[in-house]
């Protein structure tokens, strides 16, 4: 068996290649032998660290997980409707490689209710951290619906469509987590 370090540092680079190639090419599309040959190294080896499909797509989720742990370590605890917006549309939801890979998840997880089951725990955290944010005085939907909106301008970003003035869909956003702060006009 190959030494932990070495061992861990193929699993990345194997992780980092299913993920290149899941936004290349698709989930659906994407094989092992993809896989293998954008990590650049033999398919057994990609078995022998990763195992089959179903584990390399659960070590996927993990490793977004990770990231997304990571992400919210760094934030701050409970702050004005503005900067949970910049936090939610800026940080969480602007890594395009990150979104690509979540949608092409939501897609298979259409058909397999673990895979749902998962991204929907993932997706409750999310929601609990940013209702952290907001503070206990928000409105308890308020963080679904930052959630969603970030969410949905992700998607909508990926198709080519961007709103024509960004700063009138943040001062929307911000009167709908906290009616009492809204961006002064124009701003």
């Amino acid at each position: 068996m190959a030494r932990p370090r070495i061992g861990n540092e193929r699993r990345e680079e194997i992780l980092a290649a299913f993920e290149a190639c899941v936004v290349r090419k698709g989930l659906a599309s994407t094989t092992l032998t993809d896989v293998a040959e954008a990590a650049g190294q033999p398919r057994p080896l990609v078995r022998y660290f990763i195992g089959n499909r179903a584990d390399m797509v659960s070590a996927l989720i993990d490793r977004l997980l990770e990231r997304g742990e990571a992400q919210f370590r760094e934030l701050p605890g409970p702050g004005s409707a503005g900067q949970v917006l910049d936090i939610v549309l800026d940080r969480i939801f602007a890594d395009e490689t990150t979104n690509i890979v979540i949608m092409e998840l939501w897609h298979l997880s259409l058909r397999d209710k673990a895979l749902r089951d998962r991204l929907a725990a993932i997706y409750r955290r999310v929601i609990f951290e940013v209702s952290a944010m907001l503070g206990d005085d928000a409105d308890p939907d308020a963080a679904f619906a930052a959630v969603s909106l970030a969410f949905g301008a992700a998607f909508f970003r990926h198709l080519g469509l961007v709103p024509q003035r960004a700063e009138s869909i943040r001062a929307t956003a911000q009167g709908l987590l906290r009616p009492d702060q809204t961006l002064p006009a124009g701003a």
